[in-house]
């Protein structure tokens, strides 16, 4: 089913604009004015609606709080002149997603469509799946260990406050959850969340990125919103802070010390209200001492440090976190894995995880795929992670492996790629590993692979693919 757009301008060279761009990709539904708007929400819903700041019942902005008032979930593009950029930031502070300025590019449309449907569908499949697997905290937070508790407990007690929080955590840990649940817990919840990848750009994209840049109408050049500016009256953060440019910390503490900025190439000042949450993965201390991060500004963002532990240090959380991937992964995939042998739980919390709660995730997502039976068991885990516990072994207890159980592991996944490759053809895979049909059957057998085989040969069967078209 398309996804239904509402497009609200008054002038009708403009609709049909609209209509001719969009109409092969979404449904449309059209209103010229703000009462026609409010009418057509009554009766129908829209994924995204376009809206004009400039109406001739009244301002788009005030329509923006009502569109709001009615249904929060509804996603609002500002359609605007050059001259009405100032504005459309301001309904962008009201939870309009972006804006578009006239005469707008058929690409640039196209594509800023579809980032907001598809953030919209990521939300409403994560909403989704957090209802029905009743998650009430987020990830990162999930857990009884003590050292997660008292986290969980501080994220609490600075969120009340306006103090600037600096996240100390390394990748995949969760320190933009962490970052979020602090903005969700603060009094300016209401206000826009805004994340800056700071290690993501050069030093000049990071610095518009920020800061923005004044356009220019005479050459039809459309100004850039900076990041400072749509954290305005909400929470910035700053993700990665110690791969900010040496030369930007001046600048950008200056100004978040003096609560404005300017544009680059303006000399206007805007009034900024912003909290500032930031994370680094590194030792910021060794940073001061090679002279690549400023002390002043190291001294502002650690009012508050708060360190988020690896998955190492709350091994005890571990269970519970496998038991989440895994009906989180049966959600998404709609596989039939139920549970996981208690086995496999007692290496996979024995494993060091350097990659933390996102390598969990994909890894226990691709054992789930690749399963094909009710339990998960220690043969399913990825060969990847048997060998890296050799080299995060702390002790030869934790190290013990045997080579045959790798081995073992090796040619379970490698057979299982082949026969999928082969869509279970048995004497085409047994030729691609240089066995003997009757090896393969018997390997089949001993490695617990017959169950696999018989779902790709289904899967085959289901697509009527027959081993001569193979």
């Amino acid at each position: 089913m398309k996804p239904v757009l509402l497009i609200v301008d008054d002038e009708e060279s403009v609709r049909e604009s609209f209509r001719l761009a969009l109409q092969d990709e979404y449904q449309l539904a059209f209103a010229e004015d703000a009462k026609s708007t409010l009418r057509i929400l009554k009766t129908q819903n829209f994924d995204l609606c376009l809206l004009d700041i400039m109406l001739p019942d009244g301002s788009g902005i005030d329509l923006l709080r009502q569109v709001k008032r009615r249904d929060e979930s509804v996603d609002v593009l500002m359609v605007t002149a050059l001259t009405g950029v100032d504005t459309a930031l301001e309904a962008m502070k009201l939870g309009a997603y972006d804006y578009i300025t006239k005469p707008y590019k058929i690409d640039e449309l196209y594509e800023l469509i579809k980032r907001v449907l598809a953030k919209r569908a990521l939300e409403k499949e994560n909403r989704f799946l957090r209802e029905e697997l009743g998650a009430k905290k987020p990830v990162c937070l999930m857990g009884n260990s003590k050292v997660i508790q008292e986290v969980g407990k501080k994220i609490a007690a600075v969120a009340k406050s306006d103090s600037t929080v600096l996240l100390q955590g390394e990748s995949g840990s969760g320190v933009e959850e962490a970052a979020k649940e602090i903005h969700h817990q603060s009094l300016r919840t209401r206000g826009p969340f805004i994340t800056v990848a700071c290690g993501s750009f050069s030093k000049a994209q990071l610095e518009r990125e920020l800061f923005g840049e004044e356009g220019d109408e005479a050459k039809n050049k459309s100004p850039q919103i900076g990041k400072l500016e749509f954290a305005d009256g909400g929470t910035l953060f700053l993700d990665q802070v110690d791969r900010l440019p040496v030369e930007l910390q001046d600048k950008l503490l200056k100004v978040l010390l003096d609560k404005r900025m300017s544009r680059i190439g303006s000399q206007v000042l805007v009034p900024l209200d912003v909290r500032v949450v930031a994370s680094t993965d590194s030792d910021l201390t060794a940073n001061l001492n090679r002279g690549s991060f400023r002390k002043e500004l190291h001294q502002f963002l650690s009012a508050f440090i708060l360190v988020l532990p690896p998955l190492r240090e709350r091994r005890e959380d571990i269970a519970d976190l496998v038991d989440y991937f895994l009906r989180l992964s049966n959600q998404k995939t709609k596989s039939p894995v139920k549970n996981i042998q208690k086995e496999a739980i007692q290496f996979l919390t024995q494993y060091g995880w350097p990659g933390n709660l996102k390598e969990m995730e994909n890894s226990i997502e691709m054992m789930v795929l690749f399963a094909g039976k009710e339990t998960l068991t220690i043969e399913d885990i990825p060969l990847d992670i048997l060998v890296k516990q050799i080299d995060l072994a702390k002790n030869k207890e934790e190290a013990k492996i045997s080579l045959k159980r790798v081995r073992r592991q090796f040619e379970r996944q490698y057979i299982r790629k082949i026969l999928e490759r082969t869509r279970g053809n048995q004497t085409r895979t047994a030729a691609t590993l240089g066995l003997h049909r009757n090896t393969l059957i018997w390997k089949l057998k001993e490695l617990n692979l017959e169950e696999d085989y018989r779902r790709i040969v289904k899967k085959r069967r289901e697509r009527g693919v027959g081993f001569r078209n193979l």
